[in-house]
């Protein structure tokens, strides 16, 4: 598996915390492959008590595992804070959301805590697929699974060709392919990997409505090597002419290359099983 660039940890969360409140606005294809996701929890037979969110953004995945698990305890994590105040309230008259502030490689949950885990669009946010899969392994309990959608590299063709035309420095994270993803699961020591992928294309009337739909969920470069200076009028203005030349039939496309994932937990992992921290109230 070839090495992905580092990410700007700090400016992610910056920037999931700036789209909290449009994010659901913006978030058509997200919850679309969440309730996908979620379907395919039907294909289990669990009983689960624990289930954790990994990535959990506004709380989709969270009201989807307590709809489906209403006896089961779901906690939603996320690296931004004003993400976790828009989860759902456990009970309507209750003010505990039951989020955790954490970095999902550094999971604070002691090891084999965790009857299942689901992760919806969050595990491309990741630079160190292998140590995310191995904390992964080290909070499932054995048997437990997991499940998760993420990008693929054909994901955001249209901008990275886009920005080609104009700054050879990169403007669009890299994805991993699915049989990456399926290595770096059996290397945490997870079990039976299932994974397959599918394409899915959204249109744009104009550049504006494309651009405000990515930003609007976080998207951004946040590449630690990315150029640290402002970009030009004109080549702002050069990508945006790139990006509307792609239109076909006066619709600008944008696709993304859905992977899902399905692993189980085999109570071993390749990191140590102590919590990093104490879990939040």
């Amino acid at each position: 598996m070839s090495a992905l660039p580092s990410f700007d940890q700090r400016r992610v969360r910056e920037r999931f915390n700036r789209a909290a409140e449009s994010y659901d606005r913006h978030a058509a294809v997200q919850h679309e492959i969440g309730r996908r996701l979620d379907e395919r929890f039907g294909w289990l037979k669990l009983e689960p008590a624990r289930i954790l969110d990994l990535g959990t953004g506004t709380g989709q995945m969270v009201r989807a595992m307590r709809e489906r698990y209403p006896k089961a305890d779901v906690i939603g994590v996320d690296l931004a804070e004003a993400m976790l105040r828009r989860l759902p309230r456990r009970r309507w008259w209750s003010l505990h959301r039951q989020g955790v502030v954490a970095d999902m490689h550094a999971l604070p949950f002691v090891g084999g805590s965790m009857d299942a885990v689901v992760s919806n669009f969050a595990v491309q946010w990741s630079d160190r697929p292998a140590a995310l899969f191995a904390e992964v392994a080290r909070v499932m309990s054995s048997g437990a699974p997991f499940a998760f959608t993420t990008l693929g590299p054909d994901s955001l063709v249209e901008v990275r060709r886009a920005w080609a035309a104009v700054d050879p420095s990169p403007h669009v994270h890299q994805f991993l392919d699915m049989h990456d993803l399926g290595d770096a699961l059996v290397g945490a020591m997870l079990a039976d990997p299932v994974m397959d992928r599918e394409t899915v294309t959204v249109t744009y009337p104009t550049v504006d409505a494309l651009l405000s739909d990515l930003r609007g969920v976080g998207v951004g470069n946040t590449q630690s090597g990315r150029s640290r200076g402002m970009t030009g009028a004109q080549a702002w203005r050069r990508f945006r002419e790139a990006l509307a030349e792609q239109a076909v039939d006066g619709q600008i496309p944008l696709t993304y290359e859905i992977v899902y994932g399905l692993a189980w937990g085999t109570g071993v992992s390749p990191v140590p099983q102590e919590a990093h921290g104490m879990v939040g109230g």
